[in-house]
């Protein structure tokens, strides 16, 4: 757009952000609001399944199954933490000190 180019002079548009993080505390209600949804939609649909077809089998499975799909998608969205900035870690042993590899990559016991 003709706007979003900067005029000879003028300060440039600022870059665009990445999005806010929530707190601790809207993840936590997240993934809570994620788990009991998932047991009531699914509960619900498996109770409606059983009023209709005159059982007794479905809510239960229906608990179960929106029980693990809750789950799967709350460890898709908030499994994995960020990688620390700067690139990998360096490997330490649980001393502090650095652990040197051999040509395989792993260390080897009793090699200083």
């Amino acid at each position: 757009m003709a706007e979003d180019d900067p005029r000879s002079g003028d300060s440039r548009p600022r870059p665009a952000s990445t999005g806010r993080r929530g707190s601790g505390a809207d993840t936590g209600w997240a993934v809570t609001g994620t788990l009991i949804s998932g047991m009531a939609v699914w509960g619900g649909g498996g109770w409606l399944l059983d009023s209709w077809l005159d059982t007794r089998v479905f809510a239960p499975v229906g608990i179960i199954l929106g029980t693990a799909a809750a789950i799967y998608l709350v460890v898709v969205r908030y499994g994995s933490a960020d990688p620390p900035p700067g690139g990998r870690p360096a490997r330490t042993t649980p001393g502090g000190r650095r652990s040197r590899t051999g040509p395989t990559g792993k260390t080897q016991k009793g090699r200083r």
